[in-house]
């Protein structure tokens, strides 16, 4: 009788009526529960069913009658495993390992569930043993990668991850591991081989192919990354991230049409994505506005682990919003639109979407709106103890037309492009025939020309300082120091050279000694002038000991990257927790605005 009743379920279970072959077993659980074989078919049955708990009981069905059935000990590990239940898990993978000591397989589950308990050194040991005993294993390979990529060890997690490539070679999980390791590394070269290698093995993984798009992406091979990008979204046609990868792709090919329509399909979702506070309870919610046709504040490392949960709508020109749905969606919003030169129409949508919300709004898009290089100058201008040069916003062919007629501008000059930061298509000109040159090769980009004034200090080097604005304080982010007058943190050379660091370092500490008093409240002033409740400052101190303003913006990018400058990472957590705080006090303020009209309402008043 119970021979043909698991025959009639190993039927069911072949032909994927997981849910049928269990409940045939389950009509006959009396006669299961005496066969310890039956209890654990109908356990991993359960167990590929999502219902852990109930495998739990067929398990340790199966364990009363045969305590040492070691089949069933790594089920009831993996079940209990699955149901949170970790301790218990790791006592099944122990019990393994005291009943047959070489069995690799025990001591395999056992790391992983350590390392899901944080004891990764004990769990590096089992993996160990169980590669020893295993060499075959790949699977414990690819774990021990994980786990050294997590303490921070990359080249070992490298080598753990490559080696289970070499053991399972047609296991596309292997190669898509070591791929994801080499694009971390910045190695997308590399990673795009290994993506390439495992798709080869699971040609419609998702994974691989929207990560290998990425890689690409990083290469500037925008036409094959969108190749790779579309293949991902055919496999998941609703999937947010792919079609904002292939809207980004779209919008940086010039095909403006298909990538508003990736956007548009995204933008109809709602929430495109969400950040769960690192901190659990999380203090408040957060509704982040971003544009993916616009410039926007970096904001990962801002809110990386943060006390709040956020979540991310995005702002097109034109598409709206229920108000109801804003006001509900959040304690307060973050409007992350902040670049005037790209996207105007963004940030006016943006301001159209905030129009009469009760849910307090930081960095209000109307504010935004005076934020370019051009109105910052005039802003600025005449403000004791500052000094910005003079920038004017005109037109490729309007300069052109200028040069033809003979109006010279005064050199030397700075000449951008607008909407552009970190030096990208900026050069300092000192002829009409170079400025010539770059607006005709600008075509139709807007441009800036700034009057260019020679910062260098004394001993000859350049230094450029980075204050970020967070509500009412100036926090130092970071000082570049350089050979050239154009100056970035990342093209100096103070990865190499010590004394550079030890300013930088001096200045983080100690900011009010480098500038003095004056230059810290002609900051202040600035951060009141400007208004809004984050942004960033690119400066310097002039020979006058002048505030010497390069560029004032919410676009200015924080990170946690400090490989050789570890010095600056608490610098950036202060910035990230004043942020919160900010946050948190805003989010206050509405609260006791809202008992403020309960008490007017209800015509009382506090005592």
């Amino acid at each position: 009788m119970l021979l043909s009743v698991f025959k009639n379920a190993s039927e069911l279970m072949d032909s994927g009526q997981v849910r049928a072959a269990i409940d045939v077993l389950l009509a006959e659980r009396q006669r299961v529960r005496r066969v310890p074989m039956a209890c654990d078919m109908l356990a991993f049955m359960l167990l590929q069913a999502d219902r852990p708990e109930d495998a739990i009981e067929w398990f340790e069905a199966s364990l009363g009658i045969n305590p040492a059935d070691l089949k069933a000990l790594g089920g009831l590990g993996m079940a209990l495993l699955t149901a949170g239940k970790h301790q218990r898990s790791l006592q099944c993978y122990e019990q393994m390992i005291s009943l047959n000591p070489g069995n690799s397989e025990g001591w395999f589950r056992g790391g992983v569930v350590l390392a899901e308990l944080g004891r990764f050194d004990e769990a590096l040991e089992n993996l160990d043993r169980a590669i020893a005993l295993n060499d075959q294993l790949a699977p414990a390979m690819i774990k021990k990668s994980e786990i050294l990529e997590g303490l921070g060890d990359m080249q070992g997690a490298i080598a753990a991850a490559l080696a289970a490539c070499k053991l399972a070679q047609v296991q596309s999980s292997s190669w898509f591991r070591l791929a994801e390791l080499m694009q971390k590394s910045g190695w997308n070269d590399q990673a795009i081989m290994a993506y390439d290698r495992g798709l080869q093995l699971a040609p419609e993984d998702f994974l691989g192919l929207h990560n290998k798009a990425l890689a690409l992406k990083a290469s500037k091979l925008n036409e094959q990354a969108l190749v790779s990008a579309q293949a991902a979204l055919r496999v998941e046609p609703t999937n947010k991230e792919a079609l904002l990868l292939c809207g980004n792709l779209e919008l940086a090919l010039g095909n403006s049409e298909a990538a508003h329509f990736c956007f548009r399909e995204v933008a109809r979702m709602g929430i495109v994505r969400s950040y769960p506070a690192g901190r659990k309870p999380a203090k408040f919610r957060a509704l982040m506005l971003f544009s993916p046709v616009a410039g926007n504040t970096p904001y990962e490392d801002l809110i990386q682990d943060g006390c709040f949960d956020a979540d991310m709508i995005i702002v097109l020109p034109g598409q709206g919003y229920d108000p109801a749905f804003l006001d509900g969606a959040a304690d307060v919003i973050v409007n992350l639109v902040s670049e005037p030169d790209l996207g105007p129409d963004a940030i006016l949508q943006a301001a159209h979407l905030v129009e009469g919300l009760e849910t307090p709004i930081v960095n209000h898009p109307k504010l935004i709106l005076g934020t370019d290089r051009e109105a910052i100058a005039r802003r600025l201008a005449g403000m004791p103890d500052v000094s910005m040069p003079m920038t004017v916003h005109v037109s490729s062919s309007a300069l052109l037309a200028r040069l033809e007629r003979g109006d010279l501008p005064s050199f030397p000059l700075i000449i951008r492009h607008a909407g552009t930061h970190g030096g990208d298509m900026m050069e300092l000109v000192s002829d009409a025939e170079t400025l010539r040159s770059f607006a005709e090769e600008a075509r139709s980009h807007d441009l800036y020309l700034t009057d260019f004034v020679d910062y260098s200090s004394a001993d000859g080097y350049f230094r450029k300082y980075r204050f970020v604005f967070v509500g009412d304080e100036i926090l130092p982010y970071h000082l570049a120091i350089g050979d050239v007058w154009k100056v970035h943190h990342a093209s100096t050379r103070m990865g190499d050279v010590e004394w550079m660091r030890g300013e930088e370092e001096a200045f983080l500490n100690a900011p009010d000694k480098v500038f003095g008093a004056d230059a810290m409240a002609a900051l202040d002033a600035i951060r009141r002038r400007i208004g809004l409740d984050y942004f960033g400052i690119d400066c310097s101190i002039d020979r006058d000991g002048n505030v010497l303003v390069f560029e004032v913006n919410a676009s200015m990018l924080i990170h946690l990257h400090n490989e050789g400058f570890e010095y600056k990472t608490p610098h950036v957590n202060r910035i990230r927790s004043a942020f919160e705080t900010m946050l948190e006090r805003r989010v206050g303020e509405r609260s006791q605005q809202a008992i403020q009209a309960q008490r007017v309402g209800t015509g009382t008043s506090p005592r």
